[in-house]
């Protein structure tokens, strides 16, 4: 996997998404960590994309964000 700083792949971003679209993976580095990675959808596993979305529930039961239009209500109170 190559890695690439966070300003090059700003730069770069649509020429990096056709590399990603030709299967190549890059993990993106910020002063030298990883902090994401690009890889194409077909390489992440079936599993880990389900139980990141189970955790996602899980997490929006434990902490519930609201309805659409609860959420739309409070961002036009701070407006005010």
């Amino acid at each position: 996997m190559t890695e690439i700083g966070v300003h090059e792949a700003k730069t770069h971003f649509s020429k990096l998404l056709k590399r990603v679209e030709g299967g190549e993976r890059f993990s993106i580095t910020h002063r030298g960590k990883v902090v994401a990675v690009m890889m194409p959808p077909h390489d992440i596993a079936p599993d880990k994309a389900n139980d990141a979305y189970c955790q996602l529930i899980a997490l929006r039961t434990k902490f519930p964000i609201g309805t659409v239009h609860e959420v739309t209500n409070w961002k036009n109170q701070d407006r005010r």
